[in-house]
């Protein structure tokens, strides 16, 4: 028998779940005029299973707890990360379609692979993840540092070769401006993925590698290759004595893997705004921050709309550069 002191409880408890509710829209709401109005797509240039879509979907879910509205991850894989690039490009611009990319869309968009120019087209919201590269060199190696590769490429041009995951790949350009701006001539073999490129250099048949540290690390550690130097703007805790390629006589040298999430360019800057400043404070969490120490990243610097915007110009400037003086031909 339902008593009236038990209809009055449970009519209060359907009150509480209700105003409960009502916070947590008002609360969706405050995050930006009328947004999220719905679920926000996320989408990736990968497949499933790779390190941008584990730190997008990492991510992602740590800002869907934030917003209480739910964010759909979706991996648009193809024509090099185009299809994706094209449909946020397309897309309304209200921040409920997010694109979620690497540094090779700046590479493709300098070879115009996209339906607008990306400078225009895109809106950076905001940076997830910075990921270093290391030098690597075989154990048996007579080279111990950048110093050494470069004189030693001088000594013999046209000898000394490096491996990476293919033409035009961030590895790739990253070693013809070493390769430009040292005055020397090395030979590029490109290779499918890092796997291969990884024990062929173990194996002595490559001279130098740049690679993750996931690809390189275990084989530095057992001592079947060797670190140089390590790419980023700082040296990392795995290699302590290891200087940075800046340190080694390149100075503003900096070549990291960064997950960054751009949306539609019309977006109202006051999305943008809120966007980015919930992706920067889930990036504070512990938790997530520890998944990202496990894929060897670090978290993003908290940079604004408009500093990743000038980072976007910049990096298109530098690649422009590097692809002209190198004669980079894509294969069609």
């Amino acid at each position: 028998m339902i008593t009236p002191v038990f209809l009055a409880r449970a009519v209060t408890t359907l009150c509480a779940a209700l105003l409960c509710l009502n916070l947590q829209a008002q609360e969706r709401r405050a995050i930006a005029p009328g947004f999220p109005s719905k679920p926000i797509r996320v989408m990736t240039t990968v497949t499933a299973g790779g390190g941008l879509d584990f730190i997008t979907r990492a991510v992602s879910a740590k800002v869907g707890e934030r917003l209480l509205f739910p964010i759909i991850v979706d991996n648009v894989a193809g024509a090099n990360g185009a299809i994706a690039v094209n449909t946020t490009i397309a897309a309304a611009p209200d921040g409920h379609t997010i694109l979620s990319t690497g540094g090779s869309t700046t590479i493709n968009a300098v070879f115009k692979k996209f339906d607008k120019d990306v400078r225009q087209a895109l809106a950076p919201v905001a940076q997830m993840s910075s990921q270093p590269y290391v030098l690597f060199a075989p154990a048996n190696s007579p080279l111990n540092s950048v110093q050494d590769m470069v004189a030693l490429a001088k000594r013999n041009p046209g000898k000394l070769n490096y491996g990476s995951t293919g033409i035009a790949s961030v590895i790739h350009l990253g070693m013809e401006l070493i390769e430009s701006t040292a005055g020397i001539d090395m030979v590029h073999i490109p290779y499918k993925g890092s796997a291969a490129s990884v024990l062929d250099l173990s194996s002595g048949r490559l001279d130098v590698l740049i690679a993750a540290v996931v690809s390189g690390g275990q084989l530095a550690r057992t001592g079947k290759i060797k670190a140089l130097a390590i790419t980023g703007s700082k040296r990392l805790a795995e290699f302590p004595g290891v200087p940075t390629i800046a340190e080694s006589g390149f100075p503003g040298y900096d070549l990291s893997n960064t997950y960054t999430l751009y949306t539609a360019a019309a977006t109202p800057p006051v999305i943008l705004t809120a966007l980015n400043r919930e992706v920067v404070q889930a990036l504070t969490d512990p938790e997530l921050r520890k998944k990202m120490a496990a894929d060897s990243s670090v978290p993003g610097e908290p940079r604004t709309p408009d500093e990743l915007r000038k980072i976007l110009i910049a990096d298109m400037e530098r690649w422009d550069a590097v692809v002209k003086k190198a004669n980079i031909k894509l294969e069609e």
